[in-house]
C-alpha cells in the first residue's frame, strides 16, 4: 500500500486507466453522472468501445451516440447481456454510494472478461468531509459547501453515502475482494483534500493538516483510495 498527497489522486487514476488501454479494449464506466473518466471527445477520437452503467439518465444526452448506455443498478440481479462483456471496468467517486457492496462487486466480476481489470477511485469514511457530513445538520453542511465553492448544486446531485467497503485497511481490501475471486493489484491511499482552495486562510490550514497526515502516515484518515483489482 502506498500513501500519497491528495493532489496526486486523480492523475494516478487517469494514468492507471491509460496504462491498461489496448487496441480493441471494451471499457465500461459505472456511475459517471455526466462526468466520464475519459472525456467524450477522447472517446470519439480514439474510437473506444465505451459503455456506461448508471441509475440516472439525466446526463445521457451529453454523451457521444457511440457510447452504449445501460440503466441498471448493479446491486441487483445481473442481466445476462452484461456477463463477460468488458475488459476494463472503471469508476470514480461511486463506490461510497453503494449500500450493498458484495452483490455489486460480484456483478462487476461477472461482467469482466478473463484477466479483466476493475479500477476504482473512491472516498473513504474517516476523512474530513464524511465526518462533517455525519456531525453537521444537512442544511448547515449544504451552506458550507456553497460557501467554499466545492460543489455545483445546479449540476451535481447529492446521493446518500454509505462507505461500505471503502477504507484504507489493506487486509480488509484483500479479504473482501479476494473472497469474491479478485486479485489485488494495487491499493493507494491519498491524504488531505482541496475543499478550501478558494479560501486562502483555510487553504493554508488544510496544507498543514495534509502535511501532518502524510508526515505520520495516518492512512485511516485518508480522503481517497485507488483500488486496482483483476479477475483471476
Amino acid at each position: 500500500m502506498i500513501s500519497k498527497r491528495f493532489q496526486y489522486s486523480y492523475s494516478d487514476y487517469d494514468n492507471l486507466i491509460e496504462s491498461l488501454i489496448f487496441d480493441g479494449i471494451r471499457i465500461c464506466e459505472i456511475g459517471p453522472s455526466g462526468k466520464p473518466s475519459i472525456k467524450s471527445s477522447e472517446i470519439k477520437r480514439r474510437k473506444l468501445n465505451y459503455s456506461i452503467i448508471d441509475v440516472e439518465t439525466i446526463h445521457w444526452k451529453n454523451y457521444n451516440p457511440e457510447v452504449e448506455k445501460f440503466e441498471f443498478d448493479l446491486q441487483k440481479e445481473l442481466s445476462e447481456e452484461l456477463r463477460g462483456r468488458f475488459d476494463l471496468i472503471i469508476s470514480q467517486m461511486t463506490l461510497e454510494h453503494i449500500q450493498f457492496p458484495k452483490p455489486f462487486h460480484k456483478n462487476v466480476l461477472a461482467m469482466l472478461s478473463e484477466g479483466g481489470s476493475a479500477v476504482y477511485l473512491c472516498a473513504n469514511p474517516f476523512s474530513l468531509s464524511p465526518v462533517c457530513n455525519r456531525i453537521l445538520p444537512e442544511k448547515l453542511g449544504h451552506n458550507i459547501l456553497k460557501l467554499i465553492g466545492n460543489r455545483n448544486f445546479n449540476y451535481d446531485q447529492k446521493y446518500l453515502a454509505f462507505y461500505n467497503w471503502c477504507f484504507s485497511n489493506e487486509k480488509k481490501v484483500v479479504a473482501n475482494f479476494g473472497s469474491l475471486g479478485y486479485i489485488i493489484i494495487e491499493l493507494n491511499t491519498y491524504l488531505g483534500h482541496n475543499y478550501f482552495q478558494r479560501v486562502p486562510i483555510l487553504n493554508q490550514l488544510e496544507q498543514l493538516y495534509s502535511w501532518v497526515l502524510c508526515k505520520f502516515n495516518f492512512k485511516k484518515f485518508s480522503t481517497l483510495s485507488l483500488i486496482h483489482v483483476r479477475k483471476k
